[in-house]
């Protein structure tokens, strides 16, 4: 259960950026336009509102509770830029640029004031990211092949932290206008203990309307889409959230990474507005698979916090809008 998890925390940091999640679905974007009708999922601006209810949480340093309470107003903002900057015929450059805001609120339950530990920045908590991401395309016999190469750096309000680089190779072994089947690996650079993760990508068109959308291990939707307007997808996908943070405990470093990774099932609805914006509405339950505060070199992201983070399953709604500027 152990290397499980730590399986799946590994793969989660590294969907924050350009994941491998994004790898599999540039590839098997070719095949899925005519049948998705017109619900691309390359999008040039996204903003995102995340809100969930008050829930408890738990921290816990060498198996001992250090800190019982309660998070409240917990809201979540996430806009991101992506750009071509060369666009050839086998390869292709990008420029992504990502912010995230963590607005809450973390009382204390013993004396019922702020959280000494996770309310030290009274403005919330911001998290940067850029990255460029090189694809090129190719085939071995009759099979697309995609590579991928990823540079990101990233920072929050007080400066700038690390920069890591990431690679992928997803391979397409049946394509159709109905069924399209791919595997690959992905890694990156950073990390010490980092395997190297499969990827598996299905999607598969059963009628006009349904069809399904599978990318292993980081989501599973089952998906009905109403007209060329409308959408709608049940099923789960895996996530992470993470930004940098003064600590305040003794003996430890001065700044820390809060890293959670959950998993969300739910509720998707998409709605085209016209030729460029989209809509989306989002609703389901969070469950924390593994979070706490690591040191901000990430050497120890895929193996134990030096302080866990736990809270309760928690009801979520999101809403957001998109922007497709070259469709």
């Amino acid at each position: 259960m152990k290397k499980i998890t730590i399986f799946l925390m590994t793969l989660s940091v590294a969907t924050a950026t350009v994941t491998a999640q994004t790898a599999a679905d540039s590839v098997v974007q070719g095949a899925r336009k005519y049948v998705a009708r017109n619900f691309s999922e390359a999008r040039t601006f996204n903003l995102y509102w995340e809100t969930a209810p008050s829930h408890d949480y738990t921290l816990k340093q060498n198996g001992k509770d250090i800190e019982n309470g309660r998070i409240r107003y917990m809201n979540t903002i996430n806009f991101s830029a992506t750009v071509p900057v060369l666009l050839l015929k086998n390869f292709s450059l990008y420029a992504n640029g990502h912010f995230n805001s963590y607005q809450f609120e973390a009382i204390d339950n013993a004396n019922g004031t702020r959280s000494a530990i996770l309310s030290r920045n009274e403005g919330g908590y911001n998290y940067y990211e850029g990255t460029i991401t090189g694809t090129y395309r190719t085939k071995i016999g009759n099979n697309p092949l995609l590579l991928i190469a990823t540079g990101s750096g990233d920072g929050w309000n007080k400066g700038f932290e690390k920069v890591q680089g990431m690679f992928s190779a997803v391979m397409i072994f049946k394509r159709s206008a109905t069924t399209s089947f791919g595997a690959g690996l992905y890694g990156t650079t950073l990390y010490d203990k980092l395997p190297v993760v499969p990827i598996i990508t299905y999607w598969h068109q059963f009628n006009q309307n349904l069809s399904i959308d599978i990318t292993m291990p980081s989501r599973a939707y089952l998906r009905y889409q109403f007209s060329n307007n409308h959408r709608l997808s049940i099923g789960a996908s895996m996530e992470n959230e993470h930004f940098y943070m003064e600590s305040g405990i003794e003996n430890l470093p001065k700044v820390s990474l809060l890293s959670k990774t959950t998993i969300k099932p739910g509720l998707v609805y998409e709605y085209i507005i016209n030729n460029h914006f989209y809509l989306n509405a989002r609703a389901g339950a969070s469950a924390l698979i593994k979070g706490g505060l690591y040191k901000t070199n990430r050497k120890s992201v895929n193996g134990d916090p030096y302080v866990e983070f736990t809270q309760p399953v928690a009801p979520f709604f999101n809403l957001g809008f998109s922007y497709n500027l070259f469709k």
